[in-house]
């Protein structure tokens, strides 16, 4: 090596040093930006701001983060291609980013992805670095090159285009129009591959949890997801129809009495399924091990001695195995109005005896009740129907079954009564007096006769 050689080589050593320093600095600036602005939010001057600067503020946050999602990706793609993670020790990326933080597996394999997007759509991902667009727009166009590799191609001819579209929509009306241009491109391929993913994916899987509630999961045909869908919008207006649509007392309805939409298509799903285990002639549902489709509880004898009306059971399959424990209040909450049959059996399973079918609340007394209540459940502010007869003195306290002892509830607020702390008292032929937690009391009258 010559002189002039060794002064050519030195000056680029020393330019690679100062941009080595500037990435080190500018990750140094932005911690300490951040540190800044988190000292400010959470200082004294924060409330002496204007609301448009609070509220510029935030539009200026939600830019910079969607840059820095972008900035991740393009760093998690040196990581993921550098060696780093390799010589500590892991397989992967993803388990050496797990060990060095407490992020979660999802969290992790988002950051990681979002380095393979970039260089999956150039374009897009030179839009979101700007933080012209989301994350969940860099998302969509991702999806739909690897749902559909036959409209790659043409996808990334038109990929400036659909970035310019993006810029001016949310990410759920890009996506229909990105599904346009799918079409545009190639419907058969759309065709094909909606097919393919049809025959994949279409299923429904039904299992219980280790704390005995059951996950229901999976993706319906269009025509069974439909009629789902049109059963559950009956079976509401068929609960409400059965309750009122005036609350007939002017008493102040007690806080969170209406459900969410989730937990009225739960009470939806649970009217269809008495219906159809209801069903007579063609439409009725077959016995399983020569009983109807119905939610089954067992106690063993030496539970109900030893521990009495504490004792826990068991939800049985229709096989008759033990599926999952419930408490003793969630026994008590099912025989409150229920069909029940006792069964005693010794230490090795073997019949000692059997009692005769016993029905807590008799049909004409339900009807009754559903007429005195109008078939609204009588928890104060609430116009769901009734869908269980409750003790308000417990059977196994000497409550008699009679009406002056027995209220419609739905069933939320029957769970509510037995297992969320609050108590109820009074004659529901006159008034009943609902104590929440707090010691706070709701008064409920029967709705006046017409």
């Amino acid at each position: 090596m010559t002189l002039t050689d060794s002064c050519i080589t030195d000056p680029t050593a020393v330019e690679v040093a100062g941009l080595r320093s500037q990435v080190g600095s500018a990750f140094a600036g932005l911690r300490a930006a951040v540190d800044a602005l988190r000292q400010v939010v959470g200082g004294e001057g924060f409330g002496w701001a204007l609301d448009d600067e609070i509220a510029e503020g935030l539009l200026c946050l939600v830019d910079v983060k969607r840059q820095l999602e972008a900035i991740s990706g393009d760093v998690a793609a040196r990581v993921t291609g550098g060696n780093t993670f390799a010589e500590a020790g892991f397989r992967t990326a993803s388990a050496w980013l797990r060990a060095r933080t407490n992020e979660s597996f999802a969290s992790v394999k988002r950051t990681l992805e979002a380095g393979d997007w970039l260089g999956a759509v150039p374009v897009m991902g030179a839009a979101w670095r700007e933080g012209s667009v989301s994350r969940a727009h860099v998302a969509a166009l991702v999806e739909a090159h690897t749902r559909f590799p036959r409209c790659s191609a043409g996808l990334s001819q038109i990929e400036a285009e659909l970035t310019a579209v993006a810029c001016d929509l949310d990410p759920k009306t890009f996506s229909r129009i990105l599904m346009t241009k799918l079409h545009e491109i190639d419907p058969d391929a759309i065709d094909d591959a909606e097919a393919k993913r049809r025959r994949r994916d279409v299923g429904l899987h039904v299992s219980t949890t280790i704390d005995g509630f059951v996950a229901v999961n999976g993706l319906l045909t269009p025509e069974v997801g439909q009629q789902l869908i049109n059963s559950l919008a009956a079976a509401s207006d068929a609960l409400r129809r059965k309750g009122i649509e005036d609350p007939s007392d002017d008493t102040e309805a007690p806080p969170q009495v209406e459900q969410p939409i989730s937990k009225r298509n739960l009470d939806a799903l649970a009217y269809i399924l008495d219906a159809a285990a209801a069903a007579t002639g063609d439409f009725k549902l077959p016995d399983v091990g020569g009983v109807r489709p119905v939610v089954q509880v067992t106690i063993d004898s030496e539970s109900l001695i030893a521990q009495g009306a504490s004792a826990p059971g068991w939800i049985t399959s229709l096989t008759g195995q033990t599926v999952t424990p419930v408490s003793a209040a969630a026994v008590r909450r099912l025989a409150c109005d229920s069909v029940r049959q006792i069964l005693l059996l010794d230490s090795r399973g073997h019949l000692d005896a059997i009692s005769a079918l016993e029905r807590v609340v008799p049909l004409p007394m339900r009807k009754t009740i559903t007429i005195r209540d109008r078939g609204r459940c009588r928890f104060p502010g609430c116009r769901h129907a009734i869908r269980e007869v409750h003790h308000i003195t417990y059977w196994q306290h000497g409550g008699k079954t009679t009406t002056d002892n027995l209220v419609g509830l739905c069933s939320h607020h029957h769970h509510l009564v037995h297992d969320k702390g609050w108590t109820l008292s009074g004659n529901p032929n006159y008034r009943l007096t609902f104590t929440d937690p707090t010691k706070h009391e709701w008064h409920s009258d029967p709705p006046p006769r017409e």
